[in-house]
């Protein structure tokens, strides 16, 4: 079988040993119930490439099961109200995020995958402490950004991606299995968003008959941890979680 993992930092996540990362405890699941596996890991960031990416996959060989992993980051970028970003040339800007305007910099640039083809003509200052004032400014930018309609347009190019990927997958004979976003316990805002991304999108892939894994939850019934201490990165638990639930989801007759 050829399944292919699409989603963010969690399937490559640097501080989890490569082998025991879940998509990994999954193949090796598979394999002793008789399904051989091989995987393929594509990243997105922007909702705007993240089909042409799979495209680009399926294209050199054929996708079995697509496992498509929503997730906070892109829908943050988008709601945000104040975007800065780096242009092509390697500076630093700074903009309104406006969708309704015809402004969307989020899905054009961004600091982590948007590298300058010449060097800015000096380095950028180390960001400061995550002070509270810090904390404060961005919860209102959120915020302020959700008032303007913003995770709302946002939340409406999520919904769209899924279904151009269902579409994708139903004209190429995939399974499309789309996993819910996971919890957030460093952010009491972002852990809210998943739940809120997770009610959004459990009804609009049900009318479309599209498979749905729900995700959250911060500690397993007996208070194993599923995310270190940071309240980020999923533990090593919280990785064997997902592979289980994601071996019960799979089609696998």
């Amino acid at each position: 079988m050829h399944l292919v993992i699409v989603g963010g930092c969690f399937p490559v996540q640097h501080n989890i040993p490569p082998p025991d990362l879940y998509h990994q405890t999954l193949r090796r699941q598979l394999a002793a119930a008789g399904v051989p596996t091989d995987v393929t890991v594509v990243r997105y960031e922007r909702l705007a490439t993240c089909l042409a990416k799979v495209a680009a996959v399926a294209a050199a060989r054929p996708i079995d099961v697509l496992v498509f992993h929503l997730r906070t980051e892109p829908l943050m970028r988008l709601t945000k109200l104040y975007y800065k970003h780096l242009d092509g040339t390697g500076r630093r800007r700074h903009s309104l995020n406006l969708p309704t305007w015809g402004h969307l910099n989020p899905e054009k640039y961004d600091l982590l995958t948007v590298r300058p083809r010449c060097p800015a003509p000096a380095p950028a200052p180390a960001p400061g402490p995550d002070t509270r004032l810090r904390r404060w400014l961005r919860a209102l930018n959120y915020r302020a950004g959700a008032w303007a309609g913003n995770r709302a347009h946002g939340l409406g190019l999520y919904a769209r991606l899924t279904d151009d990927l269902a579409a994708f997958c139903a004209g190429a004979m995939t399974h499309l299995l789309v996993v819910g976003p996971v919890s957030r316990p460093c952010s009491r805002y972002e852990d809210r968003l998943s739940e809120q991304i997770d009610a959004f999108f459990a009804p609009h892939l049900a009318r479309q008959g599209v498979a749905y894994l729900r995700t959250l939850g911060h500690r397993a019934p007996d208070g194993t941890a599923w995310f270190f201490p940071n309240g980020v990165h999923v533990s090593p638990a919280g990785h064997h979680r997902i592979a289980a639930l994601l071996f019960g989801a799979l089609p696998l007759k």
